[in-house]
């Protein structure tokens, strides 16, 4: 069966990489091919829609619904591939939709595909399609609403006269869609109220949009040449929504060239009381310098084997190929760890606990990025030492391989299960709890010698409660991640939420 196909043309950024020099209206766009792989029994349809996401769209000016702005036109009559042109003009509906549509499903397949959480994932709504409502109103704003299951991009008249389209910023629209990404896998973490899980929240919104941005080879290449194969300072990748930033004025009126940087030295102390997407840079930063360091290893591993590593073209060739590694290398840690993120209220302790338990799950011995990003915890003042974000593996969560096919599918066995380990999870005797849906994960980790892709299956258990710290405190919710191997039911990390409140509060003061 052919696999549903839809051709589309995408901005590559925003208007701010257009405007950087003469040559970026030649940048300004590229064309991207949107598969529905596996035979999902899906479609592509006007819209632009398909089953799990699709375009509805408004009258900027009224508010009135209108009909899908953008046709689905088949390459052949009753082909499920094809395309969904538009006339070029970026102001348009249709290409306001296709954008917004375009980037939002390649966020979705990045962020569930081999190389990252390897599953299709439930939204945190009822219901398969997640809405995309490309022109909203006029508004300084867009976001990720679980209530209507809507992503929803407004529009505003910049102080230059300019109209800027949120939904034209590859940025932003990446952005919200990992916010309901996010919820579709820590649900709880939606509702939680506390500074840093909201923080937790906007980074790795922040963190999915630097993804998608080094999704574009043509970027890649672009932000290489200008920086001189560097990736300190601002670039298109440490920098979040360029346009939006430079059109409306920062904190107190100041001018700004982003929204957000993420290239940064910022530490927990330094941001005490601040705001949760500024708060958030934090995180953010801890991992683009991680996503940096990776980048610098691979190009001079990529120098090493060259024959002339002062060459300018061995060297901008050795670059591209090591951001092109480094952006899978980075997928696959920063993903994969949102799936060990316990329920409830979250530190970004928590996050860098989570982090490398997954990673050491898949790669128990390779530790030198985990050793890295620990220290860059602490560099942060996140944790006053490295050994606070290590995790346990306890032998007494084991289970017989041939009993975790029931544990992912009854929860009568899962609820057994939790009850049997209330004192390893710390769970209190007098406290009931929720055992969430299973997740069976396969995720690939590499290639094999024979040149067939490695896998890693998993079987992931979340349980969920409110822990009671006494009377003159409200019940916090908290909860843990057990990961069983398939191959031989071995416990791969349990990963406690919550475990160093206490203690980064004394730290920090």
């Amino acid at each position: 069966m052919t696999d549903p196909l839809a051709k589309v043309h995408l901005l590559i950024q925003d208007g701010a990489l257009t405007a950087a020099d003469q040559a970026g209206a030649e940048l300004a766009r590229e064309t991207r091919n949107l598969e529905i792989r596996d035979g999902q029994n899906d479609r592509f349809a006007d819209g632009p829609a398909c089953r799990r996401l699709a375009v509805v769209d408004f009258d900027p000016r009224t508010g009135e619904p209108l009909p899908p702005p953008a046709r689905f036109v088949p390459s052949k009559p009753g082909s499920v591939r094809g395309a969904f042109p538009d006339d070029g003009d970026p102001s348009s509906a249709a290409s306001i939709a296709v954008n917004a549509f375009g980037i939002a499903f390649r966020t979705i397949q990045m962020f569930e595909g081999a190389e990252a959480l390897g599953r299709q994932v439930r939204w945190a709504f009822d219901g398969e399609q997640l809405l995309v409502v490309p022109r909203a109103g006029e508004w300084e704003n867009s976001f990720y609403e679980r209530a209507t299951r809507s992503l929803q991009f407004f529009w505003f008249e910049s102080t230059a006269k300019k109209i800027i389209y949120l939904a034209l910023s590859r940025d932003i629209v990446a952005h919200e869609c990992g916010h309901a990404l996010l919820d579709a896998v820590v649900p709880s973490l939606y509702d939680c109220s506390t500074a840093q899980s909201l923080a937790i929240h906007e980074a790795f919104a922040d963190l999915i949009a630097v993804l998608m941005a080094l999704d574009s080879a043509i970027l890649r290449t672009e932000v290489l040449k200008r920086s001189k194969n560097d990736l300190d300072g601002s670039n298109a990748f440490s920098s979040i929504a360029e346009e939006f930033g430079r059109s409306v004025p920062g904190p107190g009126g100041l001018a700004r060239t982003e929204l957000r940087a993420l290239s940064n030295t910022s530490t927990l102390p330094d941001l005490a009381g601040a705001r949760p997407h500024v708060l958030s840079t934090v995180l953010s930063g801890i991992f683009y310098d991680t996503l940096r360091s990776i980048f610098i290893t691979r190009f001079y591993a990529e120098l090493e084997k060259s024959a002339d590593p002062g060459d300018t073209k061995i060297r901008d060739q050795a670059a591209n190929k090591a951001l092109g590694t480094a952006q899978i290398i980075f997928r696959r840690l920063l993903l994969r760890g949102i799936d060990y993120l316990p329920p409830g209220e979250l530190s970004f302790a928590d996050v860098g606990r989570a982090i490398t338990a997954a990673d050491r799950a898949v790669y128990p011995d390779s530790r030198t990025l985990r050793d890295e990003l620990a220290q860059r915890f602490v560099d942060r003042k996140v944790v006053p030492d490295v050994t606070d974000l290590e995790s346990d593996r306890p032998h007494s969560l084991e289970l017989a391989p041939e009993r975790l096919a029931e544990l992912r599918d009854s929860d009568w066995a899962a609820y057994q299960y939790v009850e049997q380990h209330r004192d390893v999870l710390e769970i209190s005797r007098s406290l009931p709890f929720t055992v969430l849906p299973r997740v069976d994960s396969t995720k690939a980790t590499g290639v094999e010698s024979d040149g067939q892709r490695a896998m890693h299956r998993e079987l992931i258990l979340k349980v969920s409660w409110n822990r009671d710290d006494g009377p003159s405190t409200r019940p916090v919710p908290t909860g843990a991640t057990v990961s069983l191997s398939w191959q031989d039911g071995s416990c791969l990390a349990l990963v406690r939420g919550g475990r160093s409140l206490k203690s980064e509060v004394n730290h920090h003061g």
